[in-house]
């Protein structure tokens, strides 16, 4: 891959977020010699995308542009042929993911994606993880809100606690934040899908399920009404404990949604049940994505108000430690900076990684190389108390 022209490639730079990770780039690798590239349909949009971001850097005037649509085998194939990274945000993922990871394990291109979509996580892992594992190529999904603060942080927690016998850890996630219309349908076609999606919850994932956690209760650690978060990230934390040894031999982790009250947490909970039963129907799908329009995101001064902090509650060996993982906006700016810090983790450290190949999760497959990354842009690992 060393010979291949390009280091990394963004494929779906015209998007919403894809802007926000080209803007990112453009300022991150200022002065290196990363060789990265813009792609997605329209060269046009394209071209509009690379002269915003060649305004606060001349040099980018020239930065190649690469065609390649989700439904052109061909265009995918191309790309994938001629990058050693693939940085997707074109979603959502169950309807275009697929053919572009099919073509980055033929083609010996490693690929990071934004994903929260449990079915096509799955079927990526089912078709693809032991093809990656034989050609030694790194399919990582999940690299933004969705799983990379829970992921790393159960990774970060597990770390420092160092016990030697069975670990049991519980996240606690508050968030703040807003929804763009290429999330938004992504989640409408993940809650379509909630009832495949909890028929094969544990394929590649079982290790780490434990018991079930308590329901809805007040949890003295974070001082909030909590409730078990159905959401990918469990699944992929549980994936990286078997594969990484951090986690050590017995594993069990559950993962909760915190609110200030308890009022605020029926709400919140009444609003998510009737959503994905009106998500059930396809015309019900089709009325609930005419809400908000691809393409279009919150403003910056709204962006700006939005924040993030993950609780983990660790025990193991007779200790119990707390830590806490903080961030910017979770949806969009600091989801930019983290599947773009993934992306040249494989490009910048791919030596170091612990393992060639697979579809592993940012914890297995970044390791301490990503988790070191991530404090530059503006999140915080730290260690609140132990014992």
């Amino acid at each position: 891959m060393a010979q291949r022209p390009l280091d990394l490639v963004l494929f779906g730079a015209t998007g919403f977020t894809g802007a926000l990770v080209a803007r990112y780039l453009a300022q991150r690798l200022q002065g290196s010699d990363v060789r990265w590239a813009l792609a997605g349909r329209d060269l046009g949009k394209l071209a509009g995308v690379r002269d915003t971001i060649a305004g606060e850097d001349r040099r980018l005037a020239d930065l190649p542009l690469v065609r390649a649509s989700s439904d052109d085998a061909t265009s995918l194939a191309d790309m994938a042929s001629s990058t050693r990274v693939v940085l997707t945000t074109v979603g959502p993922y169950a309807r275009h993911g697929l053919p572009l990871v099919r073509a980055c394990v033929e083609h010996g291109c490693d690929y990071v994606d934004l994903t929260g979509e449990p079915a096509f996580w799955h079927r990526t892992i089912a078709e693809f993880h032991e093809l990656a594992v034989a050609r030694g190529v790194l399919i990582v999904p999940c690299c933004g809100f969705d799983s990379v603060p829970h992921d790393l942080g159960a990774y970060f927690t597990a770390r420092e606690l160092a016990a030697k016998g069975p670990v049991e850890i519980d996240g606690f996630v508050y968030m703040r934040g807003s929804i763009s219309g290429g999330t938004w349908s992504s989640a409408i076609g993940a809650l379509g899908g909630i009832r495949k999606a909890m028929a094969a919850r544990t394929q590649g994932s079982s290790r780490g399920a434990g018991r079930k956690g308590p329901r809805i209760h007040f949890e003295r650690s974070v001082g909030r009404w909590v409730v078990p978060f159905p959401s990918i990230d469990p699944a992929v934390v549980r994936r990286s404990a078997k594969f990484c040894p951090t986690f050590g031999p017995a594993f069990t982790y559950h993962h909760y949604l915190q609110t200030k009250s308890l009022a605020q947490l029926v709400k919140l909970v009444t609003g998510v049940v009737a959503i994905a039963g009106v998500a059930q129907l396809k015309f019900g799908r089709d009325l609930l994505l005419k809400m908000r329009k691809p393409g279009e995101g919150p403003p910056p001064e709204e962006r700006a108000r939005n924040r993030f902090a993950v609780t983990f509650v660790g025990r193991g060996g007779g200790r119990v430690i707390r830590t806490r993982v903080s961030g910017h906006d979770p949806g969009y700016d600091h989801t930019a900076k983290m599947i773009a810090e993934a992306a040249l983790t494989l490009v910048e450290d791919r030596e170091r990684l612990p393992h060639a190949g697979g579809v592993l999760t940012p914890a297995s497959a970044l390791g301490e190389s990503f988790l070191a990354r991530l404090p530059a842009t503006g999140m915080e690992f730290v260690v609140d108390s132990q014992g």
